[in-house]
This record gives C-alpha cells, sequence and structure tokens, in this order.
C-alpha cells in the first residue's frame, strides 16, 4: 500500500499518520507481526514499538501466535502476531432507503450484535429523524452493549450527500435535502454521527467486511431503487470534487429519453433500467390490459413489488422478461461504458434483480459485447449475494474506517 508523507515538522500530524497506518495495516492483514508492518510501511522499530505499545494499552490490540506457523517452531519460540481486539469497540450503521430503514450494530469485524428494520414512512423529515434516533436507542438496549463502548454512527443516505457537513444536497428522501442531519442524529443519540452516499459506503464495507481480500482498485455497481457504480481507488473511495462521484444512474443511456423523477434530466439510466424504472413499465402495461402473470404474485397492481416481477419472469412471463430484458439492456451498456473509462480489475454487481440467473448471465453477456481490448480474465465481474443489510454494514464499515483508523482514541 501506498504511504502519503507529510511535509515540513508537524510532529503531531506524522504521529496520527503512522497510527493510522499502522491501525489499517493489522486490520486488513492480521495476524501481522511488528518487522512485517515496519517492512510495509518502510517505518523505523522504535516508532512501530511506541505505536503497537499504546495500542495494546487500548485495549485495541492482542498479541496471539500464527497457529500455521507454531509447528514449525515447536522447538523455538513462536513469532509473536498482531491482531484486532474485535470486541473492543463497536460502531452502529444505517440505511434510510426509500423501501425500508435498517439499523444494525456491528463490533470492530462487522460481527452483528442487534439489528432493526421498519419501513421508511417517506413523511417529515422532523418525525423521521426522532424515529430513526428512538430506534438506534432501541437497538443499542437490546444489544446491552455500554454507550462509551460505541465509537459512532454511520448513515447511508441516496442521493448528493456532504460528507463534510452531513447533510444531503439532492434526494429522493426529499424532506432530508438541506437538513443538518450529521448534528441532529448526534445531539438526539449522544453519538458521533456521519453521513455518506448509500452506495458508496456498500463499496467501503465490501473492503472493509467482505470475506476476502480486495484489490485496492474496483468498482461496486448498485441496481435498486436507483442506480450507482461507486469507485474504490487505490483504497481510497472516489467522492469527486463535489463528493458526486459514482452516479452512473443520471448518466445519459438515451438521448432524449424520458423525464427523470429524480434529478429531471432526460434520458438517465436510472429512469430506464433501475427497479423504480421496471415496476413504472410494469404497471403502466397492466393498466393497457397486456397480460401478465405479474399480477397473479400480488394483491394488487399498485402493490406490485420486484420480487413479484422476478417471480412471474422465472415462470416464463413474457411481459416480465421483455422489460427486465430491456433493463439490462441498458445496464451492461452502462457497464461496459465504466469499464471501459475506468479498466478496475473488479466490478461488483449488488442488485436483487441479479438474483434470478439468467439475469446475471444476461447482464455479463451485454456488458462483454460492449468492452473494448479487454479479455474477459482481465476485469472480473462478481455477483454479490443481495442483502438487505448491506447498506447499513457499510455505513457502519465507513464509522469503523473514519472513527477507530483515522480518529485517535
Amino acid at each position: 500500500m501506498g504511504r502519503l508523507r507529510l511535509k515540513g515538522n508537524n510532529l503531531p500530524a506524522v504521529k496520527r499518520q503512522n497510527e493510522a497506518l499502522i491501525k489499517e495495516v493489522v486490520y486488513k492483514y492480521a495476524p501481522i507481526s511488528r518487522s512485517e508492518i515496519a517492512e510495509m510501511l518502510s517505518l523505523t522499530p522504535p516508532t512501530i514499538t511506541t505505536n503497537i505499545s499504546l495500542l495494546l494499552k487500548q485495549g485495541l490490540l492482542e498479541e496471539c501466535t500464527d497457529s500455521a506457523q507454531e509447528e514449525e517452531h515447536a522447538l523455538g519460540r513462536p513469532p509473536v502476531k498482531l491482531n484486532f481486539v474485535e470486541n473492543a469497540y463497536y460502531v452502529i450503521g444505517v440505511e434510510v432507503h426509500p423501501y425500508q430503514t435498517v439499523i444494525t450494530l456491528l463490533n470492530l469485524r462487522g460481527k452483528e450484535q442487534s439489528s432493526a428494520r421498519y419501513p421508511t414512512e417517506n413523511t417529515e423529515y422532523q418525525n423521521e429523524i426522532r424515529v430513526l434516533a428512538e430506534q438506534i436507542r432501541r437497538v443499542l438496549a437490546e444489544s446491552g452493549i455500554a454507550g462509551e463502548k460505541i465509537l459512532g454512527i454511520g448513515v447511508g443516505i441516496p442521493g448528493f450527500v456532504k460528507t463534510k457537513t452531513g447533510t444531503v444536497r439532492k434526494s429522493i428522501l426529499r424532506s432530508w435535502n438541506e437538513k443538518p442531519i450529521a448534528r441532529e442524529l448526534s445531539e438526539l443519540t449522544g453519538l458521533p454521527v456521519l453521513v455518506e452516499n448509500n452506495a458508496r459506503v456498500r463499496a467501503v464495507g465490501e473492503e472493509l467486511f467482505g470475506r476476502e481480500l480486495r484489490p485496492d482498485t474496483f468498482a461496486y455497481f448498485l441496481i435498486s431503487y436507483g442506480i450507482a457504480c461507486p469507485l474504490y481507488v487505490r483504497n481510497s473511495i472516489l467522492e469527486g470534487e463535489q463528493q458526486e462521484a459514482g452516479e452512473a444512474g443520471h448518466m445519459v443511456a438515451v438521448l432524449n429519453g424520458p423525464r427523470c423523477a429524480t434529478c429531471g434530466n432526460d434520458g438517465c439510466l436510472e429512469e430506464v433500467a433501475s427497479e423504480r424504472a421496471v415496476l413504472k413499465l410494469v404497471k403502466e402495461a397492466i393498466g393497457k390490459g397486456k397480460e401478465t402473470k405479474i399480477i397473479d404474485y400480488c394483491k394488487t397492481p399498485e402493490s406490485i413489488t420486484i420480487r413479484e416481477v422476478l417471480k412471474a419472469q422465472a415462470a416464463g412471463d413474457e411481459l416480465a422478461d421483455q422489460i427486465i430484458g430491456t433493463a439490462i439492456t441498458y445496464l451492461g451498456a452502462m457497464l461496459a461504458n465504466i469499464i471501459n473509462l475506468v479498466n478496475p480489475p473488479l466490478v461488483i454487481v449488488d442488485a436483487f434483480m441479479m438474483e434470478y440467473q439468467k439475469n446475471r448471465e444476461d447482464l455479463l453477456k451485454e456488458t462483454q459485447s460492449h468492452i473494448f481490448g479487454l479479455y474477459d480474465e482481465e476485469v472480473k465481474i462478481e455477483f454479490t449475494a443481495f442483502s438487505p443489510y448491506s447498506g447499513a454494514r457499510g455505513a457502519a464499515a465507513l464509522a469503523v474506517k473514519h472513527f477507530l483508523m483515522k480518529g485517535i482514541l
């Protein structure tokens, strides 16, 4: 991993940087020895010793032996390794989504302690922020974990999020626009709060809590109520100058196409290929009297969800297959554009729509037909299993990175 070097003699800043780098390396590569940390970061042994001693004293790290190497050193002292104490502290992750609000309390390694889900009412902001604070307090109480063990709260919200101010400039959740979300939620819960775009936090969650070590650059293609494709570049999420990077849903897919209900522009990918777009087209077709099995799986045409559309598609329904197939055509072309532009070695696709195997195969075929100059093995497209907790887990991962990795306890 690359190391940022500070200019001048700002010793406190250098110390903070060194501590943050050591935490990150131990977290990512543990169990790891002191000498391995020093080699990876090009830090002197005294610097490593001083920082590790402090982190051990704080209870963040613990010494252990590498079981895989114990037998090799049976006659001598086994190498001492370092690891994070996963229950030293905890974080709370929240995703406020048009479908539902999800809250999860995790330890430092992403193991769930308590959680809650409830429908997002999409009513007045002050009422929703109050309900959210009450639900967070309930999750914390049910866990039995003391408040002083909570590092902070990460919140993922769809839209144009200004992380520095903890506000949303523009979102599907219109009543949340330009509200001091981070400050007010912090006042209501007594915990520090960080607000970020809900797609970008999912990428952070994959990097931090994923089952395997990810490359330092990858793309995260989220297809849900909206569409986004945040980029993880050299171990950091790409935010852009105005913190709006990754809004693939508002890239133009159809010149002079339908007016986007979210941003008001014409021909956005989100308006022709998102779950919201699929459901809109399905309801319009049913209203015109088109034959479909979709209505056999729901109470009323107005209550149709993407789940019922997928059930009908799997059962051979032509309307469902045609509408989703058209959406995948747009999605594949746009994903190929992103790959051609950024050339990431890995793209992670997160979409309930892709739980049906045929849709995965169609997206791969459509994407690969538009990729320029790359062999299939040079860019891996991986489908992650859909989970309603992914956004909240990602927000919790963001809290770990911000309050633990970058902060000094």
